[in-house]
């Protein structure tokens, strides 16, 4: 044990006039083993220095500063068993200076081998805690890979890229995270090339950004030729195409060929089927494509759609049918934090909003679009939602000075 944290025991055990038998007891750490760990002839491992900390009644981390040397070798080398447990713990409970504190002794080092030999524990903490769908606890771990990794050309440097990118893609870092994956993208493993295509392809999807949604799910089709990656990308063509202005004929097409590529894409290409007549104007598809979607966990992405029709035709019994059926979806996907469910649920409040209208609830209906334009530009998506002003503008003869105030707010945005 190195000689700070030992003195600090010892001041501790002093302190609160604890003898070694008493520190025993209370911690449940056999007197054995204790005395062999304060005499320097055993490795003090995480939880006995847990259960130590916790005799003591301090924070948790309150001694964890000090065991960072724990985790080194004599040669400078992280030990695998420990170091591997204190970043995890340090990692999943967002000790951050105590991260900063091991990061920065590993960052010393000067030689490349030992170096790069650090690192890799830290990476293996790292996939432990992604694969745990502990992304953003793992995020600091493949930064510190990022930003240190001697060796520009290792899979781990390329992997760290690509997992931070995963991680941020839908935050104002994606963009850059973006950049450094397509540059390492040469390194990694085929299947994680194709998984980089379909995460970016994926994000351009919840951006709005048809063209590169387009670009990339023809390059994922290029390099996929079969299997998920490849239905994957056909979908996505087909998403891409209803919104840049694709016939129905080139829409049905692509639909029919990733239905073809197994039983999961035959059931979506049959529901996206009723969306490209929709888009197309061809709404005796609407109740078909109501009683597809009925029962199934994805109802939430066709029913604004089916509401927003439902309003257009001046079936307001039907909306209301709807609306006292499955309210509380709505409900629920508002308190999500995905950005796939935030813009289903702006759709929803679009389609609420016609309603609104539609039943001479002018200014609630105003009032809706409005926060509806709002909302679309925070999520980054306000192309998009043109419409909502075009539906303001429609409406200017009977609006009030809160609708304007909140027009004018638009507009400044």
């Amino acid at each position: 044990m190195n000689l700070k944290l030992f003195h600090k025991i010892m001041d501790h055990m002093k302190e609160r006039n604890m003898n070694l038998t008493q520190l025993a007891r209370s911690s449940s750490i056999h007197l054995t083993e204790i005395s062999r760990i304060l005499n320097h002839k055993q490795t003090l491992s995480l939880r006995n220095l847990d259960a130590i900390t916790a005799t003591f009644n301090l924070k948790e981390d309150g001694l964890y500063s000090d065991y960072v040397e724990e985790c080194f070798n004599e040669n400078g080398i992280l030990d695998k068993r420990r170091s591997m447990e204190f970043l995890y713990k340090c990692a999943l409970l967002g000790y951050k200076d105590q991260l900063k504190i091991i990061f920065n002794k590993v960052l010393d080092e000067s030689q490349k081998a030992i170096l790069k030999k650090n690192l890799n524990y830290i990476f293996l903490v790292a996939e432990k805690l992604f694969e745990e769908h502990k992304e953003w606890e793992a995020l600091p771990l493949y930064e510190c890979i990022i930003e240190s990794m001697p060796d520009h050309n290792s899979i781990q440097l390329a992997k760290s890229y690509f997992r931070k990118y995963c991680i941020v893609r839908t935050t104002q870092q994606g963009h850059e995270a973006e950049v450094h994956v397509l540059r390492h993208l040469t390194k990694l493993t085929n299947e994680l090339q194709l998984s980089t295509y379909l995460w970016i392809m994926a994000t351009c999807y919840i951006r709005q950004n048809w063209k590169k949604v387009l670009y990339y799910a023809k390059t994922l089709e290029k390099y996929a030729k079969e299997g998920e990656h490849y239905g994957r990308a056909l979908l996505y063509q087909g998403f891409a195409l209803l919104r840049l202005g694709g016939s129905l004929e080139d829409v049905l097409f692509i639909i029919d060929r990733y239905s073809k590529v197994n039983e999961y894409f035959k059931d979506l290409a049959v529901g996206n089927r009723f969306v490209a007549y929709l888009e197309f104007e061809q709404y005796e598809h609407v109740d078909a494509y109501l009683d597809w979607l009925e029962g199934r966990e994805d109802l939430f992405v066709g029913l604004p759609r089916i509401l927003e029709i439902y309003v257009k035709l001046g079936r307001i019994k039907d909306v209301e049918h709807l609306l006292n059926r499955y309210f509380y979806i709505f409900e629920e996907i508002a308190e999500s934090k995905e950005p796939f469910k935030q813009q289903m649920h702006l759709k929803f409040r679009y389609s609420h909003a016609l309603y609104q209208c539609a039943r001479n609830k002018i200014t609630e209906g105003i009032h809706e679009i409005l926060d509806v334009a709002i909302t679309a530009i925070e999520l980054g998506v306000a192309k998009g939602y043109g419409k909502c002003l075009m539906m303001y503008w429609n409406y200017r003869h009977i609006i009030n000075s809160d609708h304007e105030q909140k027009y004018l707010q638009i507009l400044s945005r």
